[in-house]
């Protein structure tokens, strides 16, 4: 099948879309990523092909973070996902996210296609956990919409069985792929060495408070622990300014899919503490990605994910109320006891068979047969 994906980021590149594109398109499907490069950082690559999969980039001078300003350039992008689809032998189109969704399932009325949505995590509790009655109505919104719109999607994917739970009354079709990396993606685990204790962030820098309370905690070991932060978000900047007199804390900056081994290789323990209830029920890159080249995991124990880290020993779950003593007492103990991590590794080579891409392959082939 010949299939559009539909994803408002600028595809730098997102790991699961990357990780689902190259699979449809090793199973013999043809995959259009179409973007919303919102902040024009790659208006230098408005179309390039990656391992097979064509990516087309569309631009819209706003940026993340920028609230309700976004919303007449996201209007924008539909119009040019419609003009770019309307005219080409498109089979399917393959939502990411609701806004994905909102903007596949407007395009689809006239288009009548196969309809995909690919929700990778309950999108309107970004809004509820925001304060005022204006996000609480958003989230509400959302919340009726999309009951409205799955009625014409033909497959629902999401990441966790307990997402599936939530739908089994109102989506006709629900398949769980989960966000576990290919085999081959990690061949050189060994860590390099470091006379430091390298705790590493690899990912969207979404959330502030949270990346400055692990800042802060480790000034207190500047001469044992180093803080590495990788990737780009609306608070990257913020981050960089506060820490730029810090000599234990780097800002790496925005990265690929190819460097993540690398990443990897060089951190001892991953922070993956993410507030609220936005990634309650999630079950991210970072949880397999960490455990398959044992990497402790510090989380938030109210996650799902952060629950399975908790259970299995595979780090710390800690809780978003006791934040900085829970956090300051895990680091000690690292910092400290040379056998912890030792013994958190082992819990990791145990765990590990069971997180690999490859198992949600045959589900993909099912959902893309004719």
């Amino acid at each position: 099948m010949n299939i559009a994906m539909i994803l408002t980021n600028g595809f730098d590149p997102d790991p699961r879309v990357y990780k689902e594109a190259k699979s449809l398109t090793k199973l013999g499907h043809s995959v259009t990523i179409l973007c919303w490069d919102r902040a024009g950082e790659y208006v230098d690559k408005p179309t390039e092909i990656i391992d097979g999969i064509n990516i087309v980039r569309f631009f819209g001078n706003t940026k993340y973070g920028s609230g309700y300003k976004q919303a007449f350039k996201f209007f924008d992008f539909k119009d040019d996902i419609y003009n770019y689809i309307k005219d080409k032998n498109f089979d399917a189109i393959h939502c990411h996210d609701f806004d994905g969704l909102f903007i596949g399932y407007a395009v689809n009325k006239k288009l009548k296609l196969k309809l995909v949505y690919d929700e990778h995590d309950l999108f309107n509790l970004y809004f509820y956990d925001r304060p005022g009655a204006i996000n609480k109505l958003i989230s509400s919104f959302i919340v009726i919409r999309e009951k409205q719109m799955l009625k014409a999607v033909d497959t629902h994917i999401v990441v966790t069985p307990k997402m599936a739970e939530l739908y089994e009354k109102i989506s006709k079709k629900v398949v769980v792929v989960n966000n576990a990396p290919y085999k081959d993606l990690f061949k050189n685990i060994e860590k390099t060495e470091s006379n430091k204790l390298r705790i590493g962030f690899i990912g969207s820098v979404r959330y502030y408070d949270e990346m400055k309370i692990l800042i802060d905690i480790c000034q207190k070991y500047k001469d044992d622990v180093e803080v590495i932060i990788c990737g780009r978000g609306i608070h990257s900047d913020k981050l960089a300014e506060y820490s730029k007199k810090l000599s234990n804390v780097k800002i790496k900056g925005a990265y690929n899919i190819k460097q993540l081994e690398e990443l990897y290789r060089n951190i001892d323990v991953t922070y993956a503490f993410y507030p609220g209830n936005t990634a309650t029920i999630s079950m991210p890159n970072k949880f397999y990605e960490s455990v398959i080249t044992e990497t402790p995991i510090i989380a938030n124990r109210d996650t799902e994910f952060g629950y399975e880290v908790h259970k299995n020993k595979l780090g710390y779950g800690i809780t978003e109320k006791n934040l900085s003593e829970e956090l300051g007492k895990a680091i000690d103990k690292l910092v400290k006891d040379k056998n912890e991590k030792k013994n958190i590794v082992e819990n990791m080579r145990n765990f590990k068979e069971n997180c690999f891409w490859e198992s949600n392959e045959g589900k993909l082939k099912n959902i893309y047969d004719r």
